[in-house]
């Protein structure tokens, strides 16, 4: 395994991966290296990964968040979602078999990640090595609920106003994080572009909610105080 010693620093990153699920701490060594790999760095708002770019590997973020992108012919940006230390990426179109990636990748903030061949990882190796059974079945779960993610962005999507849509990613939020408390990967931009509405028309219906008593907010900080609002938009 490349950058072993350097790697070890983020082990209970890994552990806490739902990749890794299952996988003992003493297999982890041996798992790494007969996976093989590499640690890329990236600074603030690099590209990782451009549309039409190949894909040979998929990765895990060590370090920092990523967003995954679309951009249209005018130049118009939508965020597809955002992905954090421990999680996964380009795994989809990795086992798909799609050569070529239809987003672009880019690094969110200074980010770390290993990428990992992903022709070794669902093919058992020559040593018959254990865990290759529990990691196709974790990437399996994986999948499946990206798919549910998928379904979900779709409904949020679906909703035909600014404020509708707002509320029912606060919902998304309540429920992901158990708390009417909490906080939002985005900037007011990067939301605006993961919600797909106009950055202005956002502002201002955020000033509205806060304003009507429904939600308080600084920064990336959100209360929601009005839980039953959520249920009526």
């Amino acid at each position: 395994m490349k950058n072993n010693l350097e790697l070890k620093k983020y082990y209970y990153i890994l552990k806490r991966s739902p990749l890794f699920q299952g996988i003992d701490d003493d297999d982890l060594d041996s798992m790494l290296s007969c996976l093989g790999g590499s640690i890329k760095e990236y600074d603030k708002n690099e590209i990782i990964f451009l549309a039409g770019s190949e894909i040979t590997s998929m990765g895990i973020v060590l370090s920092g968040s990523l967003n995954l992108a679309k951009d249209d012919i005018l130049g118009n940006r939508m965020i597809i979602t955002e992905v954090s230390a421990g999680e996964l990426f380009a795994e989809s179109y990795a086992c798909a078999g799609t050569r070529h990636s239809p987003i672009t990748v880019i690094a969110s903030n200074q980010s770390k990640i290993l990428f990992l061949g992903y022709h070794r990882f669902i093919t058992s190796c020559t040593s018959q090595c254990g865990f290759h059974h529990t990691l196709v079945e974790n990437m399996l779960m994986i999948l499946a609920n990206k798919n549910l993610q998928l379904n979900q962005k779709m409904i949020l999507l679906s909703k035909r106003t600014t404020r509708e849509k707002l509320l029912e990613y606060f919902q998304n939020q309540i429920e992901k994080q158990n708390n009417l408390k909490f906080e939002i990967p985005f900037s007011r931009n990067e939301l605006a572009d993961y919600l797909c509405v106009d950055r202005s028309a956002l502002s201002r219906e955020l000033g509205k909610l806060r304003d009507e008593g429904i939600i308080k907010f600084h920064k990336n900080q959100f209360h929601y105080i009005l839980k039953q609002e959520m249920h009526n938009y």
